[in-house]
């Protein structure tokens, strides 16, 4: 008795090798009747090297360059910003930040939580303008590892040569790869931001302390936000 439920035993265990095997057969079978997918070539790109190292020797570091040092904001100077919004004169810029930034006038934040109409556009605008220049750095950062690492080490001065280096060449690549003219394109100094102040003096202790206190001044942070919700909502 015993042997023949051994032999049913193995009669299963036979019968269950034999499905796997044919189960695999078909399964291979199946695969290699499939047809393959056309494996797609890498797109071959001419890059002229030589000429884009003739076009950036003449363009930059030539004595008789296309794109001379006036072309580019001064180093070492601080310019001076007045505008006036909504009939109230403001001496500083600020920047574009979100709600982890304390409410300084150089700090320019949307509304937390906007009922009205104004504040959701201006908070909607806001943060527009803020996402532009994020997503502008974001790119660099991306293309450009030396910006993706710490920075501590390097003076202002070089990070400003290091991010106006990354600028340069991240137009060039963009001019190549485009064919693209962007000769109109760079900012020069002929812009809206005011004279520059040559910082050969430091300033007095006692303008110094002002001036801290200007840039913390919570009031006028608050004056300066209700102007600019009512300048974007008139000029929508």
């Amino acid at each position: 008795m015993s042997s023949s439920s051994s032999s049913s035993s193995d009669g299963m265990e036979g019968d269950m090798i034999g499905a796997f095997q044919a189960e695999y057969e078909e399964a291979m079978l199946n695969l290699e009747a499939e047809p393959r997918r056309p494996r797609r070539r890498r797109e071959f790109i001419r890059r002229d090297r030589l000429g884009a190292h003739d076009r950036l020797f003449e363009d930059y570091f030539a004595d008789d360059c296309n794109y001379p040092p006036s072309f580019f904001r001064r180093r070492g100077e601080a310019p001076i910003v007045n505008f006036t919004v909504n009939g109230h004169e403001y001496n500083y810029g600020y920047y574009l930040a979100d709600g982890i930034y304390p409410s300084w006038p150089v700090f320019m934040k949307g509304v937390t939580l906007p009922q009205s109409e104004k504040h959701r556009l201006f908070t909607a605008a806001q943060s527009a303008w803020r996402k532009d220049v994020e997503c502008a750095f974001g790119v660099l950062k991306a293309r450009f590892n030396i910006l993706a690492v710490p920075g501590r080490s390097y003076s202002r001065r070089t990070l400003g040569l290091i991010m106006r280096a990354c600028v340069i060449l991240h137009n060039m690549i963009i001019d190549d790869e485009r064919d693209t003219n962007l000769e109109d394109i760079y900012e020069t100094v002929d812009s809206n931001v005011g004279p520059a102040i040559h910082n050969n003096a430091p300033p007095s202790l006692a303008a110094r302390i002002q001036m801290d206190n200007e840039m913390r001044d919570s009031p006028m942070y608050t004056q300066l936000q209700h102007d600019l919700i009512e300048h974007v909502w008139a000029n929508a």
